[in-house]
């Protein structure tokens, strides 16, 4: 539970990080949903790793081997989320401000289940309490 609600800390963090990003570019740059959301989640890709590994998951992997599993999950997570928000933004007329949130919740469900079962598989081992 303690390490789900690091996730959660962590993910507002990212989230607020990347949602600034995302709107602004949408609503100051006048850019699309598309590449105002790449933008947006590049910017927090780097925060979201070095906050995972060290706080969230406490990882002693290698880092070599934990950034490219990270980078895969990051892709398939991404790429749902992209697919969501294409197929509201543009087959079901869903505002581009709400896709957005709704897109923003399957990656990261996905994030962290595979995170936590795919890429910080070798964690610092607990220490007892009593």
């Amino acid at each position: 539970m303690k390490q789900l609600l690091r996730f959660a800390a962590v993910g507002v963090l990212n989230t607020a990080v990347g949602y600034t990003v995302i709107f602004a570019c949408m609503y100051l740059l006048d850019m699309g949903p598309v590449p105002s959301n790449v933008t947006g989640y590049a910017f927090g890709l780097v925060v979201s790793y070095a906050l995972n590994r060290t706080f969230t998951f406490r990882s002693v992997a290698g880092k070599k081997r934990e950034i490219t599993r990270f980078l895969l999950i990051f892709a398939v997570a991404y790429l749902a989320n992209i697919g969501v928000l294409v197929v509201l933004t543009e087959h079901a007329n869903v505002h581009k401000g709400w896709a957005q949130l709704v897109a923003g919740v399957v990656y990261t469900c996905l994030f962290f289940l595979l995170s936590k079962y795919y890429v910080f598989v070798d964690r610092q081992p607990r220490t007892p309490t009593r």
